[in-house]
């Protein structure tokens, strides 16, 4: 009766410890597929964020092109405009001058004009 009594206990004992052991087992890959998930959850989050920067580094980079080009173009036209600014500055500067010597010619008109040698030459060529 003892050796049966003590393989009946020792039986008992070893299914209750691979009881234990089997739902620790159990435990353990639920933990470890639930932390898997998790896992992959985050390397899909990364992965979506680096394909999102990947896209937002291109668009900067056509934009930093399409900002050097319009910086061209935008330092030509400057150099366009400051020449045409030095063309208008001479014309104006002509203009000006022509002007003076205008007024000059006018006042020395005006000047001849009220002499008085000028009244009697006047006088002179209307009849009275």
């Amino acid at each position: 009766k003892t050796l049966g009594d003590e393989m009946v206990k020792a039986l008992e004992e070893a299914t209750t410890e691979e009881s234990e052991a089997i739902a620790n087992f159990e435990s353990l890959v639920a933990a470890k597929q639930k932390e898997l998930s998790s896992l992959q959850q985050q390397i899909e989050e990364r992965m979506e964020r680096i394909g999102t920067i990947g896209v937002e580094v291109a668009e900067t980079g056509e934009d930093l092109e399409n900002t050097k080009e319009t910086l061209a173009e935008d330092q030509k036209f400057q150099a366009e405009l400051a020449e045409g600014c030095k063309t208008k500055e001479a014309e104006w500067e002509e203009v000006k001058k022509a002007r003076a010597e205008e007024t000059v010619a006018l006042a020395e008109t005006i000047k001849v004009l009220n002499d008085d040698d000028a009244l009697e030459i006047f006088k002179k060529a209307l009849p009275a």
